[in-house]
């Protein structure tokens, strides 16, 4: 991915949660949904850059890979609140949702062109979020053979 790729997931995340969120909260099963895909399109963009980071590391550009890791910093953190969200029992509100955005560090814009044209086809996403986490935590550890 590049930083175009990185700032696409931005848009994303920024129109879920300024344009579809705020008018779904009381549905709140799709609420979650959405949350859940802000919280991996975040993730996804943190790996992003932290491979992109590793790449500069192995140009012996460490102080460029530094600036992109704490440029980026802000995403893990903000994943964990959206996938947080998602996850409890407690209903979504438009106060937990303005906690969300302050944590995005570059601040959201809504673009003039929508990425997302139905946000009812993200319905399961918070499930099958939770089914693959369960997934890769029962993973065996690979093992050295050493």
């Amino acid at each position: 991915m590049t930083i175009s790729d990185r700032n696409k997931h931005l848009r994303i995340v920024a129109e879920i949660l300024l344009v579809h969120l705020p008018g779904l909260l009381d549905d709140q099963e799709l609420a979650r949904d959405l949350l859940s895909v802000a919280g991996v399109t975040l993730r996804a963009a943190w790996e992003d850059a932290e491979k992109s980071a590793a790449v500069w590391d192995n140009k012996a550009y460490h102080l460029k890979a530094d600036q992109l890791r704490d440029e980026w910093s802000w995403a893990t953190g903000a994943a964990n609140y959206a996938e947080g969200l998602a996850n409890r029992d407690v209903s979504v509100t438009a106060e937990s949702l303005h906690k969300l955005q302050l944590l995005i560090k570059p601040g959201l814009e809504v673009s003039s062109r929508r990425v997302i044209k139905s946000p009812d086809s993200f319905r399961g996403a918070a499930a099958a979020n939770r089914a693959r986490q369960r997934r890769e935590k029962s993973r065996t550890p690979k093992r050295a053979l050493v």
